[in-house]
């Protein structure tokens, strides 16, 4: 299983809602991952899972499993870029908690096949990540 660290410090008089210390999570199974929780606030539809951290995608895709456990429709579709071609697929919008903080109204895509969650730079990007290798740790900060 996934282990989650996060230390988070209140400084409200500051106007600083939270500030986060770098936290460090051990590789699972050799695989970087970490732990998020996936939100349809619609319908009140919550999935906990471990997810891949992909600096190489620009977004969040979602397995088709999942995306039907949380009750996801598929109005909205797009050509997006993959490795070696264009392919169309569906994508929504929902909320994502990651290290305690609620990411609100974020694009997700759908995968049509059965897999991994993969938290992509639409998420990243907000956080500074070195992936230690070497010695099998994460440190998200």
């Amino acid at each position: 299983m996934c282990v989650e660290l996060v230390k988070i410090l209140l400084l409200p008089a500051l106007g600083i809602e939270t500030i986060h210390k770098k936290a460090t999570f051990d590789y699972y199974d050799n695989d970087p991952l970490i732990v998020v929780t996936l939100i349809n606030s619609v319908l009140r539809k919550r999935h906990k899972a471990c997810a891949y951290l992909d600096t190489g995608s620009d977004a969040v895709v979602i397995p088709e499993d999942i995306w039907f456990k949380l009750g996801l429709d598929k109005d909205f579709m797009a050509s997006v870029s993959v490795v070696g071609d264009t392919v169309n697929t569906w994508y929504t919008f929902i909320d994502l908690e990651f290290l305690q903080n609620r990411h609100k109204y974020v694009e997700v895509f759908y995968n049509d096949a059965a897999g991994d969650i993969l938290i992509g730079r639409n998420i990243l990007d907000e956080y500074s990540i070195t992936f230690d290798g070497r010695n099998s740790k994460l440190y998200i900060g």
